[in-house]
């Protein structure tokens, strides 16, 4: 848009006399703006942007109570494994107060680093990550979001490569992506994200009627209103996914029958995914205007005759 010298320094004249009080003489003045434009419409253009959005999907049914139950006994066999281990800590140097009865909360970042070493069967952590990868695909798809950037080895092994879920759907389970976990005695997990992942999920396997509810803290931030904490109940059989920037926890199962869940990582970069960095979608649009000379010109000739 070009403005002659004309328009500018009636514009100046206008701001000097706003500046001054007077404003009367800055509203009458705004006539000796109004020129012709070029042609009798153009199109005003508008964005709109969704930032720090945050899809949470769940999906029941991917599972029968059989399997649920098979893959419990697996988790509590591994579960009773770890506990065997005693009061001597075989995942970190031991100390004095590393491992006791009375330090509950730690038993379940124990229990994940243990699983590294020892993880649960294999039948069920391959079963459970087949049934994931494919509950991420319908959360891209029903989110309506680009498709999901990660890195896998390339087909000569050669190398690391971006490539994305619709490129090579078939994502390969790595050392850490799915670890179980079992609650109860009024453990719980405090808030935290999964660093370099860009989905999270947790399916249920057993609940109790106590079971911890899953916590999603606002990503937004601490300051009100933002301060807000939404709590989704688990249900044997739900999954959950959500994304791996989300700050999430659980709360207490405060009896002795265990909660017993999966929860997995999908690879790819965090901040590739929906952070403040990156817009997680977009529209467009056009709008026809007028001046109103043209629009009292159609307006005229739409006017049926009498």
């Amino acid at each position: 848009m070009r403005c002659t010298a004309t328009k500018i320094g009636l514009a100046m004249l206008l701001l000097a006399h706003a500046a001054s009080g007077a404003w009367q003489h800055a509203i009458a003045a705004t006539a000796l703006l109004r020129m012709r434009p070029a042609r009798g419409e153009w199109q005003a253009k508008g964005k709109m942007e969704f930032l720090w959005a945050t899809p949470v999907m769940e999906y029941d049914g991917l599972f029968n109570e059989e399997q649920l139950c098979m893959f419990a006994k697996d988790v509590l066999e591994a579960w009773d494994a770890f506990q065997a281990a005693g009061q001597k800590d075989r995942v970190t140097n031991p100390t004095d107060t590393a491992w006791t009865q009375a330090d509950l909360d730690r038993y379940n970042e124990k229990f994940f680093a243990w699983q590294s070493v020892t993880p649960v069967p294999m039948r069920t952590l391959e079963t459970v990550w087949q049934a994931f990868v494919f509950a991420v695909r319908e959360y891209v798809k029903q989110a309506e979001m680009p498709p999901l950037l990660y890195q896998r080895p390339n087909d000569a092994g050669t190398a690391i490569e971006w490539t994305t879920i619709d490129q090579h759907p078939s994502v390969q389970r790595g050392n850490g992506y799915c670890w179980a976990a079992v609650q109860a005695n009024a453990t719980h997990h405090d808030v935290h994200t999964h660093a370099g992942s860009s989905l999270a999920g947790t399916l249920y396997l057993s609940v109790p009627g106590d079971g911890g509810a899953l916590s999603l803290n606002d990503p937004r931030g601490p300051m009100p209103p933002f301060d807000v904490t939404y709590r989704k109940a688990p249900r044997a059989g739900n999954l959950v996914i959500f994304p791996a920037t989300l700050p999430h926890g659980v709360l207490p199962t405060f009896g002795s029958e265990p909660r017993i869940s999966i929860s997995c990582n999908h690879p790819g970069h965090w901040q590739n995914f929906t952070n403040g960095k990156v817009v997680f979608g977009e529209k467009t649009w056009e709008t026809t205007m007028l001046t109103p000379e043209e629009h009292r010109a159609r307006a005229a000739a739409s006017k049926p005759e009498l």
